[in-house]
């Protein structure tokens, strides 16, 4: 099964439709000058015809709308069924939107997206590294765009290695004993040494520092703003066939330990 699939024209239409029906829950994250934001928002309208969506603007389960402006980027991601669907669009309007019509809300009308991507929720979920395998990770403060002036102070660089990898982040064991002097949802610049490849380069915000099993101090970290351009789908694929080749392998290895098992017994 394909971890990652483009969606039709007619399977966008139909999905958006549901959506809307449903006044689905959307992550929405833009980034500016700075760092990156997200927040959430439901699904109001669509119009395949005239080509929008609209989506309500106002603090929804606990998050506050990140300033907008007419043209300006957004990637727009939310659950289909046992799937992640996502785009990216562009800002065309602000105003108030007629909800039973009586009551309006704020609202924005986007761009209608010229693609959408369609991910296996399965791989949003965190998958150990393999035994005998290892994913060296390099982090540091101020995102990807950070990268070249940080690393000429190499004191600003934390080094670790992954414990667990999914599309959404991953929890580095750090090599090191006190834990980073991030803020909480700081932007930070990640560097991931896939097997697969050359290394991952990404922008994630810090989720906070815990002990593994062995007493490691460990850092969780979560991807962002990768659905917003071509090159950060296609980091998504590539993160989505890693998450799926590590899950088959720990089912491997499941299945030979049991026998083994069977087998002593």
């Amino acid at each position: 099964m394909r971890p990652r699939r483009i969606l039709t024209a007619e399977e966008t239409s139909a999905i958006l439709d549901q959506a809307v029906q449903e006044s689905a829950l959307a992550v929405l994250t833009v980034h500016d000058d700075e760092c990156w934001h997200t927040f959430k928002s439901r699904f109001l309208e669509h119009d395949s015809t005239r080509r929008f969506v609209v989506l309500d603007y106002q603090e929804t389960h606990g998050t506050t709308p990140t300033p907008l402006a007419s043209g300006q980027y957004v990637g727009i991601s939310f659950r289909h069924k046992s799937r992640k669907v996502m785009f990216a669009s562009v800002v065309e309007a602000k105003g108030q939107y007629l909800v039973d019509g009586q009551t309006s809300v704020p609202a924005v009308r986007y761009r209608w997206p010229e693609s959408m991507t369609e991910l296996q929720r399965r791989a949003y979920y965190r998958t150990p590294v393999p035994p005998g395998t290892r994913v060296l990770v390099n982090v540091w403060p101020g995102g990807v765009d950070a990268r070249s002036p940080t690393q000429c102070n190499t004191l600003s660089v934390v080094t670790g290695e992954a414990v667990d990898v999914s599309c959404g982040g991953t929890l580095i064991r750090l090599n090191q004993v006190e834990a980073p002097s991030w803020a909480d949802s700081q932007t930070l610049g990640v560097e991931l040494h896939l097997p697969d490849g050359p290394p991952l380069l990404v922008d994630a915000y810090y989720r906070g520092t815990r002990h593994d099993h062995g007493n490691h101090l460990c850092a969780a970290v979560q991807f962002v703003g990768l659905e917003l351009s071509p090159v950060g789908r296609n980091l998504l694929q590539r993160l989505a066939r890693c998450v799926q080749k590590f899950h088959r392998t720990a089912l491997a290895n499941n299945l030979r330990d049991g026998r083994m098992h069977f087998r002593n017994g």
